[in-house]
């Protein structure tokens, strides 16, 4: 993903004729190297937090103005400093936009390989502790529930039994013989999809649990599940979970987090970072790949509202800034994600890469959002902000950066310490 961004500027830069001195993946001194016939050099750091691409003439991050050896590959070539401020532009904004491109094709990609529900109320999937409970199989097309008529797919969860009734009648056919049997109300407590660096994640849960009680209490749905956290006040709960035919036993702490109400605001309440889903599914078709396309485009966009949100969360205090990841959550993340499949690996990508171009956009002196600031006061004053600027900036942007790396680190370091299970 760092590639990605450093790769949108550098092909940018190129197209803007900037040479283009070292793309660099890592920071601190070079494990290996080679370079190209344009004079680049392509480099592996030591330090794996990040990456930069150096422009022809500069020595430093803020891309201040710097006396050129005339010994140098480019000491005659186009430098940053000297392209017209349009080039400049373009290739700072092209590094989050290259992120944001990258994030659009992989939550593409995702749909294309997932596909899309049928409308037809046809079971197509069925989470393995019902199948062996209940007489539902795949392929079983549904035609009535409680009675009333099913058209769609979406009928079912408009016409089963939502009081205190343990089951709901359902009307099926399967082959050429039409039955009734009796199924469990649809949105049992099914892990479905789990948080990274969330308590669930953090005790070892993984998509498809299926928890069967919380401290000997019985779930006959998923909100029970959901009650029984937000009431706990953040004790330790025993919990029993069905796995791959067997019965586990785990502890997990609820912790008080934030989650956005129907306002747009933050309320925070104690959750353990699930969320659940229905005993079965529909079956799946692959869409086209315009459609592919408008879902990557609103996944992407979702992603930059979330994280706008959370950053007003954050200002308003609404969020606790304690919630903030680092490095070390993102490996965590991405380590837990990789055991809950491929897709959910991609997806986690792709939402690290929409928030590597999003952070990037930022106004903040060192990011391509402070530089675009610089070159939009350039172009309303008419002249360069003077070097006595640009190298406080760059200070000051540093030092908040690192501020911030320190802080998210002892977040992840306290989150792994308080819930890691040696």
């Amino acid at each position: 993903m760092i590639f990605v961004h450093e790769f949108g500027h550098f092909i940018v830069a190129r197209i803007n004729k900037i040479d283009v001195a070292v793309f660099s993946i890592g920071f601190g001194p070079r494990i290996l190297s080679f370079r190209d016939k344009k004079g680049t050099e392509w480099q592996f750091a030591i330090i794996p937090l990040g990456g930069f691409v150096r422009f022809a003439g500069d020595d430093n991050l803020a891309s201040i103005k710097t006396q050129v050896d005339a010994n140098s590959d480019f000491s005659n070539s186009a430098q940053f400093n000297e392209a017209p401020l349009i080039g400049r532009f373009s290739t700072v904004l092209a590094g989050p936009l290259a992120n944001f491109i990258f994030s659009v094709l992989v939550f593409s990609l995702i749909l294309l390989v997932q596909g899309v529900s049928v409308s037809d109320p046809v079971i197509g999937k069925i989470n393995e502790f019902y199948e062996a409970k209940y007489d539902i199989k795949v392929n079983d097309k549904i035609l009535e529930v409680e009675g009333k008529k099913v058209n769609s797919f979406s009928d079912i969860f408009s016409h089963i039994n939502r009081s205190d009734a343990e089951t709901s009648k359902f009307t099926i056919r399967r082959g050429a013989s039409v039955r009734e049997i009796e199924i469990p109300y649809l949105l049992q407590p099914i892990v479905e999809a789990i948080e990274p660096l969330s308590a669930a994640s953090l005790a070892g849960l993984q998509i498809g649990d299926v928890f069967l009680t919380v401290e000997e209490k019985k779930l006959a749905n998923f909100n029970d599940l959901r009650e029984l956290i937000i009431n706990s006040e953040g004790r330790s709960l025993n919990v029993t979970i069905f796995r791959d035919g067997q019965i586990l036993e785990k502890s997990i702490q609820p912790v008080l987090s934030p989650i956005e109400n129907q306002n747009g605001d933050f309320d925070s309440i104690y959750r353990i970072g699930v969320a659940g889903g229905p005993i079965f599914y529909p079956p799946r078709e692959t869409p086209n790949v315009l459609n592919a396309l408008i879902f990557g485009v609103d996944a992407t966009i979702g992603v930059i509202e979330a994280s706008f949100k959370g950053i007003k969360g954050i200002v308003s205090g609404q969020v606790d800034p304690k919630h903030l990841s680092g490095p070390i959550g993102i490996a965590h993340a991405v380590s837990a994600s990789v055991n809950s499949g491929l897709l959910a690996l991609l997806s986690l990508v792709a939402i690290i890469s929409t928030g590597i171009g999003f952070v990037n956009l930022l106004p903040i002196p060192i990011l391509d959002g402070g530089h675009i600031v610089m070159m939009i006061y350039e172009y309303f004053s008419r002249r360069k902000p003077s070097e006595e600027v640009l190298r406080f900036s760059m200070i000051f942007g540093l030092v908040l950066l690192l501020s911030l790396l320190m802080f998210t680190t002892f977040n992840d370091i306290s989150r792994l310490v308080l819930f890691f299970k040696f």
